[in-house]
């Protein structure tokens, strides 16, 4: 395929591909590959060529792009090598993304084209636009600029810091009074003026705010000559305010560097470069910075001022910080980021804070962003000031409030720091890094911590670098903890940190070992904070206590809950047999009202109990009437007070006129609702009170014919003296047939008894164990709502109560009968196949 002349199949052929394969990427999830691949040895080896065509691709793609670059790209040849080389694949692709801004940016007519010849010449990158892939390679090839200076870099000199101030502009103290000695110590050398410095008129009183101009139509220039700075310095002098802010790097050198400064008036921006040789040249612009006419305006000048002095020798005089202005007014965000926003509707791309402002020339982004820093901040300041002004009160005034805050900024002296090897006291001490986490080292462990620490701090100043450069704090934390004394323990420790300090692992493993040499005989943890806290002054937040494990217990949910109980010292000593518990029934509700009163009920005579419980429990097998009314005594007594119906002795009655009759009760079981019975196997039957009973047809077992009924879920074997029916005709004819049949016949019977007895024998035992459920049974204070069932339905005497002569019984109905009904089991339906679905997998 031709890319020139059909680019665009070629791009939608590559973009489909890449949705397919990102699809089914991520159908799976990267934890559940060990299991899939343990569950399938064909997938493990796909996985596996996979893989390994992947890091192919990979290595040739890296080697593709890195191609005419001073980048060298990194070799992958397994899964931990892209971790070990992930910040060298992170510069590749940043080159990538550079490249294609650059070429829209020419596409788009931004910039020219660059020539190729120059491009053949200067092989290094010179984008327009700033990227961490540019940065990364700026801090590794760039020139150390601090190496050209005319005063060189002494970070070792244990001598105080003395101001590298040459004259003394606007001095109301002599430069040589103000300075002091090396003896007695060295001041500020305009305290005096800073102290009684009188602020112009115009910061007290309310003025229309001038507006900017846009940022596009107003003039900057970049000085980076001395001649230019005589020029700035000229237009300078006539302003009545200014605005001033630096651009600082401090990963490159042990203190730090002022990068970039920038001023600003109302009508000219100017960004000076601070990284010349001559750089202490700029000390002529005291002339302006300690004029008490010209009002300068910073935003968080903590910083600003501490550098100021320590690289340039300058001194301001006449400070408004509107920082301490936002703080007087209570705004909720304080930074330059958001009064920008609030006042000049400026979005600040804040990412570029951070970025290496040692880059030469500079790129046009950081240009932009370090004007927008000062650009506005006259404009901010006039709107602050008359906040200020307003938000006064006679005993409160906001603006002498912020005025005082800005010359303690201005009065700060820089100093230098001395490392404390014994106490990690300052700044750059070991004892803030130890009391930032909440952790506990052991002897050697903190032995090891402090010597890295030490280690460290003075390779930076050998090198002036940066302590982060050097050795980054997460690294020195995972050193201290894991104590490598090789380098394949220490790439191990720190993979993915060890490309940082590849060229210095011999010197920390050496350092490694002596530290734990040293630290075996030294303080505790616990012992080396206090001891650092007496001598130090300060106090730190104590380490969290480890909570201790709760033991595993067996129990749960209310056991559990008993058991801690048990447990509690206050509960061990109670007397309980001294508390007296006192429930109070509450006598209204919320949602229902009035609650009815509650009485207590009488107990219930014993007749009517009996007849009662027939229509609603089962009937037990009745010899005399003086064992019925013992038995429904004893089933009577658990339930007499929440039972109450009227007095009757019909069943007393019924039973004592049926005591000498031998007869069967029979209920249809649930589960034979719906089948065919045998015609002769029920009976329907009468007695005299118009009690409608079912009859079995008898059996004759051994002689002694039995039948068989349920009533109420009870079984009834009796002996009766009823005839059997006839036999057919042509069984006289042939005797020895009879015989067999009759034995045939007996057998059968036999043995259907002895299963009925069996069974009847698990039910009453069932029932005995079973307590009666109240809640479901019907209620008894409403008989007549019950249906009405005519004789001989089936099921509908069971239990029933005969209604006159009528001979009409009532069937106690339940309506979970069905719900109840178990013994055909659960319809099989779906139950037992599994339905169609997706299958997905989710992470834990």
């Amino acid at each position: 395929m031709d890319l020139t002349a059909d680019f665009k199949s070629f791009q939608d052929l590559v973009q489909a591909s890449l949705i397919n394969v990102t699809r089914s990427a991520t159908q799976v999830s990267n934890q559940d590959l060990g299991f899939h691949r343990s569950s399938s040895d064909k997938l493990s080896r796909s996985l596996d060529r996979q893989d390994a065509h992947l890091l192919r691709l990979t290595n040739k793609l890296l080697k593709a792009a890195t191609q005419d670059t001073p980048l060298k790209p990194p070799t992958l040849q397994n899964q931990d090598s892209v971790e070990d080389n992930w910040r060298g694949i992170v510069d590749v692709v940043d080159g990538l993304l550079e490249k294609a801004d650059s070429a829209l940016d020419e596409f788009s007519g931004i910039i020219k084209p660059q020539d190729p010849a120059r491009q053949g010449a200067d092989p290094s990158p010179r984008p327009t636009k700033t990227g961490l892939g540019f940065q990364r390679w700026a801090a590794s090839n760039m020139q150390k600029p601090q190496t050209h200076f005319h005063r060189q870099v002494n970070n070792s000199d244990p001598n105080p810091f003395k101001p590298l101030l040459q004259t003394k502009p606007h001095a109301s103290v002599p430069l040589e009074q103000s300075i002091g000695t090396e003896d007695t110590g060295y001041n500020h050398p305009y305290a005096r003026e800073i102290e009684d410095y009188k602020y112009p008129p115009s910061v007290y009183k309310f003025n229309h705010p001038i507006p900017f101009s846009p940022i596009g139509e107003t003039e900057h220039i970049f000085v980076d000559t001395e001649e230019g700075v005589i020029e700035m310095l000229e237009e300078l002098k006539a302003a009545e305010e200014i605005a001033i802010d630096l651009e600082h790097n401090d990963l490159r050198s042990y203190v730090g560097l002022v990068c970039l400064m920038q001023i600003s008036t109302r009508k000219k921006d100017w960004i000076i470069d601070t990284l010349k040789p001559w750089r202490e040249k700029l000390q002529m612009l005291n002339q302006v910075f300690a004029d008490p006419k010209i009002l300068k305006v910073l935003h968080g000048s903590n910083m600003d001022i501490i550098w100021l002095q320590r690289d340039l020798g300058l001194y301001i005089v006449g400070l408004f910080d509107t920082y301490h202005a936002a703080c007087a007014l209570q705004f909720q965000g304080k930074g330059l980021k958001h009064l920008l926003l609030q006042f000049a509707n400026v979005h600040a791309q804040k990412q570029y804070q951070l970025a290496d402002w040692r880059v030469r020339p500079l790129p046009q982004d950081l240009i932009d962003y370090a004007r927008s820093d000062t650009h506005y901040l006259l404009t901010i300041y006039d709107h602050m000031r008359n906040m200020l002004v307003n938000g006064s009160a006679p005993n409160v005034n906001l603006t002498d409030y912020v005025l005082m805050q800005s010359k303690k900024e201005a009065l700060q002296v820089y100093t230098r720091q001395l490392y404390d090897l014994e106490n990690g006291g300052g700044p750059l001490g070991w004892f803030a890094l130890l009391t930032q986490r909440y952790v506990n080292l052991n002897k050697e462990q903190l032995g090891v911590f402090r010597a890295l620490h030490a280690w460290r701090d003075r390779r930076a100043r050998e090198l002036d670098e940066g302590i982060q450069y050097i050795l980054p704090n997460r690294t020195l934390w995972l050193v201290a903890e894991n104590m490598p004394t090789s380098a394949f323990n220490f790439h191990q420790t720190c993979r993915g940190e060890s490309k940082l300090v590849s060229d210095r692992i011999p010197e920390i493993i050496e350092v490694v070992k002596q530290g734990k040499i040293e630290g075996k005989n030294s303080k505790s943890h616990e012992e080396v904070v206090q001891h650092c806290e007496k001598v130090l002054g300060v106090t730190v937040r104590r380490q969290r206590k480890e909570k201790k494990p709760q033991p595993q217990s067996t129990y749960s949910g209310l056991g559990a809950t008993l058991k801690q109980l048990a447990a509690t010292p206050a509960l061990v000593s109670l007397d309980y047999d001294a508390l007296v518990p006192i429930v109070t029934r509450s006598s209204a509700s919320m949602f229902w009202g009035d609650v009815m009163p509650q009485y207590q009920h009488t107990l219930t005579d014993t007749a009517s109990a009996i007849e009662a419980l027939s229509s609603i429990v089962p009937l037990c097998l009745l010899a005399t009437v003086e064992e019925a009314v013992q038995e429904a005594a004893a089933v009577v007594q658990p339930v007499s007070q929440s039972i109450q119906v009227e007095t009757s002795t019909k069943l007393a009655k019924t039973l004592r006129s049926k005591a000498n009759e031998i007869f069967t009760l029979s209920e249809i079981s649930r589960s034979n609702k719906g089948k065919k019975r045998k015609t002769d196997e029920f009976k329907e039957d009468a007695d005299d009170n118009g009690l409608t009973v079912l009859v079995r047809a008898p059996s004759t077992v051994n002689g002694t014919t039995t039948g068989k009924a349920t009533a109420a879920g009870v079984a009834i074997s009796t002996p009766t003296s009823r005839p059997q029916d006839p036999e057919p005709a042509d069984a006289e004819q042939n005797p020895e047939f009879e015989s067999k049949r009759q034995a045939k016949k007996q057998k059968k019977a036999e043995k259907k008894a002895r299963k009925e007895a069996e069974k009847a024998a698990v039910e009453a035992k069932a029932r005995a164990t079973q307590p009666f459920d109240y809640a479901s049974a019907p209620s008894l204070l409403t008989p007549d709502s019950l249906p009405l069932v005519q004789q001989g339905d089936s099921g509908g005497a069971a239990g029933g109560r005969g209604q006159g002569q009528m001979g009409v019984a009532r069937e106690i109905m339940n309506p979970f009968a069905r719900a109840l009904d178990t013994s055909t089991g659960a319809r099989r339906g779906k139950m037992s196949k599994e339905l169609q679905g997706k299958s997905m997998t989710f992470n834990s």
